[in-house]
């Protein structure tokens, strides 16, 4: 375990996952939300996702920490890792320190729900709910939790940007609506936090781009596809650019660090300690 901890008013982070959201749409499709966020929190739009630039292969990374040759999945298809090495799931770990996760999700295919729960379930997700085909679905449903849920991690994934991209392409007209909708989303969200609470954490960001290999799609070695958007806001976080050596494995570890919790060595990420107020350390 890592020993990078120092005292921390963050008691919850919302992460919010902005699945397919290129860098560029965020001015190019005049996000008014994300670019207040982006202004007034931690951020970066040069931030890297992880290879093979699909959704599994990221969403494992964030929930484990771990890079994708050591969780396993390395293709679009979701299933349980395969692991070259030990794991600790983002919400285990939380759970031995008394910290709860929940995670809310668009509804998934019949014939799929029983592997996502497996997968919920092996991560250490506590609750786990799929509703709807959209951000404002999604983030209906995680609005009890919003509301009620003081410690510990909540998780949103919208895939309206992703969905828009791969049937109409990147950036296009389908796909800038697709953006809006997300960004009217975190409008609405942005009324149901407290962005001055330094006990709250925002975690907004997109887990790969896409339009740069083909236009439909987004698993290439493109800065399309690789680069991403990624913001930090809340009370406790110092305004600026993270610059662009930011990648997505990151995210996890500064979850661990906001939390309190020690970072294992599985993972590959570090904390951005950047993005914080300077904070005391104990004599």
């Amino acid at each position: 375990m890592s020993s990078d901890l120092v005292p921390s008013a963050v008691r919850r982070v919302v992460l919010v996952v902005l699945d397919g959201l290129r860098s560029d749409a965020v001015k190019v499709f005049d996000l008014l939300h994300l670019s207040r966020l982006h202004r007034r929190g931690a951020s970066t739009l040069r931030a890297q996702t992880v290879s093979p630039s699909v959704t599994a292969c990221a969403m494992a990374s964030l929930l484990t920490g771990a890079s994708p040759d050591r969780h396993g999945l390395r293709s679009e298809r979701f299933h349980i890792p395969r692991a070259r090495g030990t794991l600790h799931p983002l919400p285990r770990l939380l759970a031995e320190h008394a910290l709860p996760t929940s995670a809310f999700l668009t509804k998934v295919p019949l014939l799929m729900g029983g592997l996502a729960k497996r997968i919920a379930t092996f991560a250490g997700i506590g609750e786990t709910r799929f509703e709807g085909r959209g951000a404002f679905d999604v983030l209906a449903a995680a609005s009890r939790n919003l509301e009620q849920q003081e410690r510990g991690l909540i998780i949103m994934h919208w895939p309206d940007a992703d969905d828009a991209g791969h049937s109409r392409g990147w950036m296009s007209r389908e796909y800038g609506a697709a953006a809006q909708r997300m960004d009217d989303a975190i409008g609405r969200l942005l009324t149901m936090i407290d962005l001055d609470d330094p006990a709250t954490l925002l975690v907004a960001m997109a887990d790969h781009g896409g339009g740069g290999g083909t236009r439909k799609h987004h698993n290439s070695m493109h800065p399309l596809d690789l680069t991403i958007p990624l913001v930090i806001a809340g009370g406790s976080v110092q305004p600026g650019d993270l610059g662009p050596s930011v990648t997505l494995p990151d995210v996890p570890a500064t979850v661990l660090w906001a939390l309190g919790v020690p970072r294992p060595e599985s993972y590959a990420g570090r904390p951005l300690l950047q993005a914080f107020h300077a904070l005391p350390v104990a004599a």
